[in-house]
């Protein structure tokens, strides 16, 4: 796997993008307790250590300066290290906001404040840096004694609490940042009574917190946060990369600190009592990257919710765990997103590492309204992972009653009767191309299939698995043909279609997923533009998001914003110029909506929550509604100006722009891409438009600066007058008004002239700055003159005026 220096949030500009390459620290001391003990410890948070008073003790981590006048009571040392502590008194936590333009707002909008400051009366603490050395150095020792109470149930209660709010296992984590010898080590801390009320500061080095339980995954180590109670949600106050980051100009991508990189999942799973359980065998093929791995934490039905406890009782639980054939000893808790395999012996880097995983739970969703219909609480959940959206091959076996069939990624190359038992099946798929995510679903499916024919040749098989009419009406010719039209039409506008198979798989659910070569989805079979452009989103994202994935969450709209004009472009087709128009002004409108508060609708608009770059960030109990909205909306409106920009005007040619994006999915085919990827490429391509060589514009770096990593919707208007000239030609006089946006913003806008007997003229204008004088010479004088008449230029409102 390769490693690219993963680019800033917009804010702040940086002269250089450096490579980082990881320096391998010195061998720590290791605790001579085993590492089942070393958890014990860590998690039991015994409070009798030693009692330390201190007064206006300064104590910093990375951005975050936290005084403390009271008392700390530390936990009975793993070995030489103590890992955590509890404190009473009197404090402060200040948190100046990171040179980002996003956390800066993120704050205000949350917090109505310029930094993240509270006042505290107690903290919990659990670490495996030098936390207990630097409070100790600012101290004075007190007589030992009973340890009070109140500080023991505070203990239990924060990691009971992190653990249920977060599914965060921190001791789990910090028994692994000691056996796994991590420098710097990890650092957490609960602060509750002051100002601000509860609220959490981690800052962990090796990112696996943040990418495992929020999705943070450029490079983040510290986040702010607090739980949002009746909401189910943790509130990010703020999240940064660590001081030197953003002194050095760069940070490496989260996933450079993986611990291994799997490579096959054989996945053995018994679904033959679905309502009581799945049960599952995962063997795991992985090549380690760690240079000490001791314990290896995997992410499972993380995205299961608090609410009602689902996580706690529908949780795949681990049953066992084997290493090269030898059972070996799991963590898993109650509430826990997750499971820590450990070791028995320290593997370095390079090493192959084959383990074997058994897991059980509750993890099947039955539809009361369909019989025997199964489906995973969560489709990218369901089994043990590590890292984010790694790629792997799949074996999947299943094993299931035989009045069911499975739909399921991959091919299908075996389904026949159990010979153990007359009443069950064998069936299974495999998925030869890497991918990141497998999944499945399970119930009396009636397949219909038929062979998407290419026009290079050869052909690939094609499915749908339906249900009987008795328990859902579905229109399977039609959902079977928009599948192969929207099939054959992105291998054409695209690249070639990589995997074996293809199909889909009706679920009763309100939502569409677009898995690899597996799309979940509901009965959608009227034949408008909304069914058109549903069933092709979901069909496209076989290239967005899955034969190229997103590099980070940062670059989310490659995946959603492309799917969505993808099903744009496919409706146009499909249902003519009126629909698609239609689709494109309900993408543009909805960026004016107000975004959505615990309490009703906000204030302003959901465009200026923030900029594509920030992925599921824009989404906070205060802007509900933005992420869909921007990158899913606006992702494709600005594709779709890229589609503009790439488009010779004097023909309507768009071609270049679906040569781009097919080179964009060829050099990234079966891996990820960030946004500076696709622009390095779109800037490839675009030095060769008529753009670009007519009006000397040498890249569309200023595009992605503006569209990408800034939120401004420009209004536009062109004011002009007619002038005759002999021979019947008119020159036009006039100014095209660039307002609500910088002075230097800059765009190629498209004017549209009617000259009569059913000829049109095209032409763009390149506006720079709030005023932009236009003169043009026209052959004779039109009857109407429109600026972007067909709405390619992102904008709150665009309009013309003759003088």
């Amino acid at each position: 796997m390769s490693t690219r220096s993963a680019g800033f949030w917009p804010g702040v500009v940086f002269p250089a993008l450096l490579l980082l390459v990881a320096t391998v620290p010195g061998r720590a001391q290791q605790s001579p307790d085993s590492a089942r003990a070393i958890y014990d410890k860590i998690r039991s948070f015994g409070l009798t250590g030693p009692a330390l008073a201190v007064e206006n003790l300064l104590f910093k981590r990375d951005r975050v300066e936290m005084t403390f006048t009271g008392t700390f009571v530390f936990t009975v040392p793993v070995g030489d290290r103590v890992t955590g502590a509890v404190f009473r008194g009197q404090g402060t936590f200040r948190a100046p906001v990171p040179p980002s333009s996003f956390e800066r707002e993120n704050v205000r909008r949350l917090l109505k404040a310029d930094s993240v400051e509270s006042s505290f009366e107690t903290a919990v603490l659990i670490f495996t840096d030098d936390t207990f050395q630097k409070i100790s150095a600012g101290s004075s020792r007190r007589p030992g004694g009973a340890t009070p109470a109140e500080a023991q149930s505070l203990a239990a209660d924060f990691v009971t609490r992190i653990l249920k709010e977060t599914g965060v296992n921190l001791a789990a984590r910090a028994a692994a940042s000691i056996l796994n010898q991590e420098q710097p080590g990890l650092f957490c801390a609960q602060f509750d009574g002051g100002n601000r009320g509860r609220f959490s500061f981690l800052l962990d080095y090796q990112n696996r917190i943040p990418v495992a339980y929020f999705g943070l995954n450029g490079g983040e180590r510290g986040l702010i946060f607090s739980y949002r109670q009746g909401l189910y949600w943790n509130e990010i106050w703020m999240a940064f990369y660590g001081i030197e980051d953003y002194e050095r100009g760069s940070v490496a991508y989260s996933d450079t600190q993986d611990l291994v990189d799997i490579q096959h999942n054989a996945i053995d799973l018994d679904l033959r009592d679905p309502r009581k359980s799945l049960s599952l065998v995962a063997k795991i093929d992985a090549l380690v990257r760690a240079p000490h791995l001791r314990a290896l934490s995997f992410t499972v039905g993380e995205n299961l919710s608090e609410y009602d406890e689902v996580r706690r009782k529908n949780q795949m639980r681990l049953k066992s765990a084997r290493v090269g054939g030898v059972r070996v000893e799991g963590i898993q808790e109650d509430w826990e997103g997750g499971l820590t395999i450990l070791l028995p012996n320290e593997v370095t880097a390079g090493a192959k590492l084959s383990l074997e995983v058994s897991l059980e739970g509750d993890f099947m969703r039955d539809v009361d309204r369909l019989p025997d219909c199964f489906y995973p609480l969560s489709n990218t959940s369901w089994y043990p992972r590590h890292g984010y959206l790694d790629r792997a091959t799949y074996d999947l076996t299943f094993h299931h009653r035989n009045k069911v069939r499975i739909a399921a990624t991959g091919l299908r190359v075996r389904e026949a009767a159990d010979p153990a038992s007359k009443e069950d099946m064998i069936t299974q798929y495999e998925m030869t191309e890497p991918i990141s995510i497998a999944a499945f679903a399970l119930g009396p499916f009636e397949r219909h299939a038929q062979k998407i024919k290419w026009e290079s040749g050869g052909e690939t098989p094609l499915e749908f698995s339906s249900l009987p009419g008795n328990l859902m009406a579905v229109k399977e010719s039609f959902i079977l043909a928009e599948l192969d039209n929207a099939m054959r039409y992105f291998t054409a506008l695209f690249g070639k279609y990589p995997y074996s198979a293809f199909g889909a798989g009706v679920h009763p659910f309100g939502f569409g997923q677009g898995l690899p070569t597996l799309l979940m989805i509901p009965p959608a079979s009227t034949a408008n533009k909304e069914t058109f452009a549903f069933i092709s989103h979901e069909t496209a994202h076989q290239w967005w998001g899955n034969i190229v994935a997103w590099r980070s969450y940062r670059d989310q709209w490659l995946s959603e914003g492309f799917a969505e004009y993808s099903g744009v472009l496919y409706a146009g087709r499909r249902d003519g110029a009126r629909s698609q128009r239609e689709l494109i002004d309900r993408l543009r409108d909805s960026l004016k909506n107000p975004p959505r508060t615990p309490t009703g609708v906000g204030s302003g608009r959901l465009n200026d929550v923030g900029p594509l770059i920030l992925g599921h960030r824009l989404e906070t109990s205060r802007t509900r509604g933005s992420y869909a909205t921007l990158i899913y909306n606006k992702g494709a409106l600005v594709l779709r100006m890229l589609h503009f920009l790439f488009m010779d005007s004097a023909t309507g040619n768009g071609q270049p722009f679906f040569d781009m994006m097919t080179a964009f999915v060829n050099r990234f085919r079966g891996s990820t891409a960030s946004t500076d990827d696709f622009r390095a490429i779109a800037n490839e391509h675009f030095m060769r438009t008529p753009n670009a060589q007519k009006y000397g514009v040498k890249d569309l770096d200023w595009f992605f600066n503006q569209w990408v990593m800034q939120v401004p919707l420009p209004s536009y208007r062109l004011e002009y007058t007619l002038e005759d000239q002999p021979g019947g030609a008119v020159i036009l006089r006039g100014t095209v008004f660039q307002e609500n946006a910088p002075d230097d913003w800059a765009m190629l806008l498209p004017v549209t002239f009617d000259l009569g007997g059913n000829q049109v003229a095209n032409a763009n204008i390149r506006a720079i700055g709030p005023q932009t004088p236009v003169t043009m010479k026209l052959p004779r004088r039109p009857t109407k003159v429109e600026l972007d008449p067909d709405s390619w230029i992102l904008s709150e409102k665009t309009s013309t005026r003759g003088r």
